[in-house]
Protein backbone atom coordinates (compact mmCIF):
# COMPACT_ATOMS: atom_id res chain seq x y z
CA UNK A 1 0.00 0.00 0.00
CA UNK A 2 0.99 3.85 -0.72
CA UNK A 3 -0.61 6.21 1.23
CA UNK A 4 -0.90 9.20 -1.08
CA UNK A 5 -3.57 12.13 0.16
CA UNK A 6 -5.18 10.71 3.16
CA UNK A 7 -5.32 7.48 1.45
CA UNK A 8 -3.69 4.20 1.28
CA UNK A 9 -3.97 2.66 -2.20
CA UNK A 10 -2.91 -0.39 -3.39
CA UNK A 11 0.23 -0.17 -5.48
CA UNK A 12 -0.67 -1.56 -8.35
CA UNK A 13 -3.30 1.20 -8.49
CA UNK A 14 -3.25 2.99 -11.98
CA UNK A 15 -3.00 6.88 -11.67
CA UNK A 16 -2.66 9.49 -14.21
CA UNK A 17 0.70 11.13 -14.54
CA UNK A 18 2.14 14.50 -16.50
CA UNK A 19 5.05 13.80 -17.92
CA UNK A 20 6.56 16.64 -16.08
CA UNK A 21 6.06 15.04 -12.93
CA UNK A 22 7.80 11.99 -14.17
CA UNK A 23 10.68 13.93 -14.76
CA UNK A 24 10.59 15.12 -11.62
CA UNK A 25 9.05 18.65 -11.72
CA UNK A 26 7.12 18.76 -8.26
CA UNK A 27 3.56 17.67 -8.11
CA UNK A 28 1.55 20.72 -8.25
CA UNK A 29 -2.00 19.31 -8.53
CA UNK A 30 -3.14 16.25 -7.02
CA UNK A 31 -6.65 15.38 -7.59
CA UNK A 32 -8.96 12.34 -6.84
CA UNK A 33 -11.58 11.50 -8.82
CA UNK A 34 -15.15 10.44 -7.82
CA UNK A 35 -14.61 7.03 -9.01
CA UNK A 36 -11.01 6.99 -7.29
CA UNK A 37 -8.70 7.32 -10.17
CA UNK A 38 -5.97 9.86 -9.01
CA UNK A 39 -4.08 12.13 -11.29
CA UNK A 40 -0.54 13.99 -10.30
CA UNK A 41 0.08 17.41 -12.60
CA UNK A 42 3.10 19.93 -12.42
CA UNK A 43 0.13 22.80 -12.77
CA UNK A 44 0.82 23.24 -16.72
CA UNK A 45 -2.55 24.63 -18.12
CA UNK A 46 -1.48 23.76 -21.25
CA UNK A 47 -1.65 20.09 -21.25
CA UNK A 48 -2.60 17.64 -23.67
CA UNK A 49 -3.53 14.03 -23.96
CA UNK A 50 0.19 13.26 -25.07
CA UNK A 51 1.20 14.85 -21.90
CA UNK A 52 -0.44 12.50 -19.32
CA UNK A 53 0.90 8.70 -18.63
CA UNK A 54 -1.12 5.66 -17.16
CA UNK A 55 1.42 4.14 -14.35
CA UNK A 56 1.21 2.24 -11.53
CA UNK A 57 1.20 3.97 -8.23
CA UNK A 58 4.52 1.17 -7.66
CA UNK A 59 6.07 2.73 -10.58
CA UNK A 60 5.86 6.22 -9.78
CA UNK A 61 5.92 6.49 -6.07
CA UNK A 62 9.92 7.64 -5.96
CA UNK A 63 8.40 10.60 -7.82
CA UNK A 64 6.06 11.60 -4.99
CA UNK A 65 8.84 13.05 -2.92
CA UNK A 66 6.94 15.93 -3.94
CA UNK A 67 3.95 14.99 -2.17
CA UNK A 68 4.61 15.06 1.63
CA UNK A 69 2.62 17.03 3.69
CA UNK A 70 -0.58 16.55 1.67
CA UNK A 71 -3.89 17.33 2.85
CA UNK A 72 -6.39 14.42 2.88
CA UNK A 73 -8.23 14.48 -0.37
CA UNK A 74 -11.64 12.91 -0.66
CA UNK A 75 -12.58 11.31 -3.75
CA UNK A 76 -14.59 14.29 -5.93
CA UNK A 77 -11.48 16.88 -4.70
CA UNK A 78 -8.37 18.37 -5.80
CA UNK A 79 -5.62 20.29 -4.39
CA UNK A 80 -3.40 22.46 -5.51
CA UNK A 81 -0.32 24.98 -4.68
CA UNK A 82 1.62 27.56 -6.26
CA UNK A 83 4.86 26.18 -5.81
CA UNK A 84 6.33 23.35 -3.91
CA UNK A 85 6.47 25.62 -0.60
CA UNK A 86 2.86 27.08 -0.65
CA UNK A 87 0.24 25.88 1.31
CA UNK A 88 -1.89 23.28 -0.30
CA UNK A 89 -5.63 24.57 -1.12
CA UNK A 90 -8.13 21.52 -1.29
CA UNK A 91 -11.38 22.28 -3.41
CA UNK A 92 -14.18 20.15 -4.58
CA UNK A 93 -14.39 19.44 -8.15
CA UNK A 94 -18.34 20.52 -8.74
CA UNK A 95 -17.44 24.26 -7.31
Amino acid sequence: MIDVAGYAFPENRASIVCKHVWSGVPVLLFAHDSDGDIQFYCGEESHSMSDAWVLGLSEIKDHLRSMDNMPTVRPGQFAERATIESAWIVRNMND
